[in-house]
């Protein structure tokens, strides 16, 4: 038995149909895929016991652009002994040197022009101009101080820093450190700044 036209036409059409619903399940289920895929791959939080490396140079101590802070400059250790360096002058000749003037007189040219073409004129004159010509000249000598040795203040200390090796230490410090050290017992504790080590 043979189907009409318009009936085989239309088994044709439910079949597309269905063909067509069965392939969109597929097609989102990839789709779906896909998304889940490029999620996974976007940047996240980093994985337990990863740890982000310091942005400063290799062994420099820099993290983040912070530089650790500079060390404290202040020693502390047991009073042992003081000592006053005076300063040392000592005198000296030089020439004395003073400034000299001489009164002169210079004869200055002055020219002015005036009128055009075949009417113009130059006219000239001179004037005398009165100036000092001074120079520096020896006169006798002098005498002067010369310093040889600049004023110093010491403190040696015992166990710098609580290290019983490091005795016998000097430090150069203010007048006002060196006079609270002599108020001090030899073996008293005591912290300051020093200008700098040795004496």
């Amino acid at each position: 038995m043979t189907n009409p036209p318009d009936s085989s036409q239309s088994i044709r059409s439910v079949r597309t149909s269905t063909a067509r619903i069965r392939i969109r399940p597929v097609l989102a289920a990839v789709l779906l895929a896909a998304l889940l895929t490029a999620c996974g791959s976007s940047d996240g939080p980093s994985s337990p016991g990863s740890h982000a490396a310091p942005t400063g140079p290799a062994g420099s101590g820099v993290v983040d652009g912070t530089e650790p802070s500079p060390p404290d400059r202040t020693v502390s250790g047991l009073r042992d002994d003081t000592r006053h360096i005076t300063r040392k002058t000592t005198t000296g000749t030089r020439p004395r040197m003073v400034k000299r003037c001489t009164s002169r007189v210079r004869r200055v040219k002055h020219t002015s022009t005036s009128g055009t073409g075949r009417r113009k004129r130059t006219r000239t004159w001179y004037t005398n101009d009165s100036y000092k010509d001074c120079e520096k000249v020896q006169q006798g000598t002098m005498r002067y101080t010369r310093v040889v040795r600049r004023a110093r203040w010491c403190v040696e200390l015992d166990n710098v820093g609580g290290n019983s090796a490091k005795d016998d230490v000097w430090y150069e410090v203010e007048s006002d450190v060196y006079r609270r050290a002599t108020e001090l017992k030899e073996g008293a504790r005591l912290s300051f700044t020093p200008l700098r080590k040795g004496c």
